[in-house]
């Protein structure tokens, strides 16, 4: 296999670069906490690549079962597409749940996130204080993004290999991993963190990434394909 780079965008613009004699020229999403001066607080978000929430929409919409799903209403916001939509699902005790869910649609990106009850008009706020760009390389958040309550993350998949996480080489990531060295590789260590699944995890100097296999395949095989994998996170500047 010949060996192979992409670059993604971080939700606060960091490059997300990786290498590896796979094909990992496939798309990515981006998660991530961001601080929305509407509700004065942070707020999850989804990037994800553009004209992903009407494949969503069209999805739900032709098998919803049991959740109601509203009209969209569309609003120009920030030179994009902001659809917002409000979805009703049945709750465990026999109730109902209301939840607005909104994605601003750019030319290089699709940025998604929700808010519990019917709330379309303070959906459309939070789009519209919280500080995004679109880039050459995708959407980024330009509002502070923290570290908390979860770590950024980029999440792809690579043939052969298998979907990959990957959060920042930080404290609160690197505390989750075994103290004791791992296998060496080219450009890192990789782990095994439980017994019982074929998972790894491979840490290089700035980023953390957990590998999920799609199939059972040999340990040494995966093994094999992830000792070639580079993996590194640029914070933005």
């Amino acid at each position: 296999m010949t060996l192979t780079r992409i670059e993604h965008l971080a939700i606060d613009g960091s490059v997300v670069s990786i290498e590896a004699d796979a094909d990992v020229r496939t798309e990515a999403t981006a998660t991530g906490w961001a601080v929305v001066p509407s509700l004065m607080r942070t707020h999850p978000f989804t990037i994800s690549p553009a004209g992903h929430s009407r494949g969503i929409e069209d999805a739900v919409r032709s098998d919803a079962g049991n959740v109601t799903i509203g009209d969209a209403a569309d609003f120009s916001v920030k030179g994009g597409q902001l659809r917002i939509v409000e979805v009703t699902l049945p709750t465990a005790t026999g109730g109902e749940r209301t939840l607005t869910i909104g994605a601003w649609e750019g030319e290089r990106g699709c940025l998604l996130t929700s808010l519990i009850g019917s709330e379309t008009d303070r959906l459309v706020e939070v789009f519209d204080t919280l500080a995004f760009t679109e880039r050459s390389r995708g959407l980024a958040i330009e509002s502070p993004v923290t570290a908390r309550p979860r770590e950024p993350e980029v999440v792809t998949e690579v043939p052969g290999l298998g979907v990959l996480g990957i959060r920042p080489a930080i404290s609160s990531v690197l505390e989750q991993i075994p103290r004791a060295g791992g296998h060496r590789t080219r450009h890192g260590e990789l782990f095994r963190i439980r017994a019982t699944s074929n998972a790894l995890t491979l840490v290089t100097s700035s980023a953390v990434t957990a590998i999920q296999p799609l199939d059972e395949g040999r340990q040494d095989e995966l093994v094999g394909i992830a000792e070639s994998v580079r993996v590194e996170w640029a914070p933005v500047r």
